[in-house]
């Protein structure tokens, strides 16, 4: 991925991180998505959100599973309906 390649991205994009997460660090994997999508939006899940909180089957803070989901449920629907709409 490349500012200019990220630049294109022409769809909504909603992004949440861990603040613990190891595997996909804010800086290097997050905040590039967010500087160069246009219009992309995001927020973090939690400052001791680890990447394996969402793959686990017993995650340190399984709350988090479900307020992530419900958010993107949320997005999912705002944004579909624009795009429904549109065409």
């Amino acid at each position: 991925m490349t500012p200019e390649s990220l630049a294109a991205v022409q769809v909504p994009v909603g992004i949440r991180w861990g603040g613990a997460d190891t595997v996909n660090p804010y800086e290097v994997d997050t905040r590039p998505y967010l500087e160069h999508v246009p219009g992309a939006t995001g927020c973090s899940a939690g400052p001791d959100v680890r990447h394996e909180d969402f793959f686990t089957p017993e995650p340190a803070n399984a709350d988090v599973r479900v307020r992530v989901g419900r958010e993107a449920a949320v997005f999912f629907q705002q944004r579909l309906g624009r795009v429904l709409r549109e065409l």
